[in-house]
């Protein structure tokens, strides 16, 4: 492809976006956060240019394809995504496809990886709001609940190949991994609350995180199935005032404030 051609596809694409490390437990657990999508010639995530500043188009290929991916996934499942329809969502040839990805698994596991940094990403903004420990396990379910609306073709893609995972050893062990670490996440920061005398210490944090991620999760999953069925912010709010209540429960001082001013913005979509 001419030098021509790559500007024009780089023109057609916007910003990428990106978030630190952040220090979301408050207690130097540093998670660092990525998300890009479609970069443009004019501002580029740094793995996307060279010491010298020029711009990687192998990366900014991989990630458009990757992405449009994600969009026909979400129009036809997994199981219907050709290569044909990938190439036109993206713009690219099949040919192109096929040199920056050798295999259907190595695309999916693109595709798993991007929806990770649409979930860290949000993670990333709502810590970014919390004051205390209690503050930010709070707009961290919020965001959860609120990527279930704003942007629910991650969540259909990540819940369609975690019920895949069981049959598919590479994909299971990938799975596991991104699970593990949403895990840990949320326990690190119980343990922090607990260390602070806000949360209660006679609870495991890795039992109470799987908790509220199952729960959360649930939701989501009843709701994409049927929007109707009930109101998901409603939910949403006993799921948040009953697991707070939970892990603060009998802690003197450690109100969890239902109804704090902790409204992190909505995180954008990827999609």
């Amino acid at each position: 492809m001419s030098h021509r051609g790559q500007e024009t596809i780089l023109q057609r694409t916007s910003p990428a976006r990106r978030t630190a490390g952040t220090d979301w437990a408050g207690c130097g657990s540093t998670v660092t956060l990525v998300h890009t999508r479609y970069p443009s010639a004019a501002r580029v995530h740094p793995r996307e240019s060279s010491p010298m500043g020029r711009i990687n188009i192998t990366a900014i290929r991989r990630r458009q394809i990757i992405d449009a991916t994600i969009s026909v996934m979400a129009r036809k499942g997994w199981n219907d995504t050709s290569i044909d329809e990938i190439t036109r969502e993206a713009g690219v040839s099949r040919g192109l496809v096929s040199y920056h990805f050798r295999d259907k698994s190595e695309l999916l596991s693109g595709v798993l990886a991007r929806c990770q940094e649409a979930f860290d990403e949000a993670v990333g903004n709502g810590v970014a709001q919390g004051h205390d420990v209690l503050e930010r396990l709070r707009i961290i379910i919020r965001l959860a609940v609120d990527r279930v609306k704003s942007d629910p073709v991650n969540y259909e893609v990540f819940l369609h190949f975690s019920a895949s995972a069981r049959s598919d050893p590479e994909l299971g062990e990938q799975i596991r991994k991104l699970w593990a670490g949403y895990r840990a996440a949320t326990a690190s920061a119980i343990r922090y609350g607990q260390l602070k005398g806000l949360i209660r210490t006679d609870i495991d944090p890795d039992a109470a995180a799987a908790m509220e991620i199952s729960t959360l999760i649930g939701l989501a999953l009843q709701w994409l199935l049927d929007p109707d069925a009930y109101p998901l912010e409603e939910a949403a709010r006993e799921t948040e005032e009953m697991f707070m209540s939970y892990i603060t429960a009998g802690v003197e001082g450690a109100s969890p404030a239902a109804g704090t001013p902790a409204s992190a913005p909505a995180a954008p979509s990827i999609a």
